[in-house]
């Protein structure tokens, strides 16, 4: 894997302070505790607002764990250079020793994935691309073309750009498993070719991801830099089903 500079943020809610002393979290990771009482505004918005919305889908009846924190400890790695994944493990392991000592629920900032700290996975497991970076379909009524966006989220953990698509309901059966096994190659050391990056997706079937030239990634608000899945043509996907089923 070519050096990368990855950006890691996690942050593991607890109601009332550890058990016991927090970990050292070793280099290139931070480990920072914020009580609530320091600033309440800043705390409650991880759980109210849009993030609440996720927190309960991804958490269901345990939302209540969230609600009842009032420390969260925040574990960062930004390393420069890294050639490997042993910088996430890393950030992994911390929270897991936070759990240990009380944590309940843990924020992937980058994700935007909210989950029980009983739920983690256990040390040693292999690291699953799956958990790491979400995909995220953003439907909105008011397009009169029916175009959507399909993107991930947490590719910045892997130093790397987001990914994006224009699609339709129809297309998403093909793109969405596109898109994750992109993303699962790119987060695994791939490195997108750069103007553009071809994308075998079946049998005569090729895509490319190309420049975020219409600021995609901006305007879906991924903090990170994005490329966008296009067909051979340069057109985007939306529609690209019934278009395949014409020809």
């Amino acid at each position: 894997m070519a050096p990368r500079n990855p950006q890691v943020v996690l942050f593991a809610f607890s109601a009332g302070p550890l058990r016991a002393r927090a970990p050292q979290a070793p280099a290139p990771c931070r480990l920072q505790t914020i009580v609530r009482a320091q600033d309440p505004a800043w705390f409650d918005a991880w759980r109210t607002g849009s993030l609440r919305a996720i927190a309960s889908q991804d958490l269901g009846a345990d939302l209540a764990l969230l609600d009842a924190a009032d420390h969260a400890h925040l574990v960062a790695c930004e390393p420069r250079g890294a050639t490997d994944l042993s910088y996430l493990q890393t950030a992994w392991a911390v929270v897991r020793e936070l759990a240990d000592r009380g944590a309940t629920v843990v924020l992937d900032a980058m994700a935007m994935t909210y989950t029980r700290t009983a739920a983690l996975p256990e040390p040693g497991a292999a690291l699953d691309i799956s958990r790491e970076v979400r995909v995220v379909y953003e439907t909105d009524s008011t397009r009169s073309d029916r175009a959507h966006a399909i993107h991930t989220r947490g590719m910045r953990k892997f130093g790397a750009p987001d990914l994006v698509a224009l699609v339709t309901d129809a297309d998403i059966p093909l793109v969405a498993p596109a898109i994750r096994e992109l993303a699962e190659q790119v987060a695994r050391g791939t490195d997108l070719g750069t103007p553009m990056h071809a994308v075998e997706v079946a049998p005569g079937v090729r895509w490319v991801a190309v420049e975020d030239e219409h600021r995609l990634g901006e305007l879906l608000q991924l903090g990170n830099e994005a490329r966008v899945l296009v067909d051979g043509e340069g057109h985007d996907l939306a529609g690209f089903v019934a278009r395949r089923n014409r020809s």
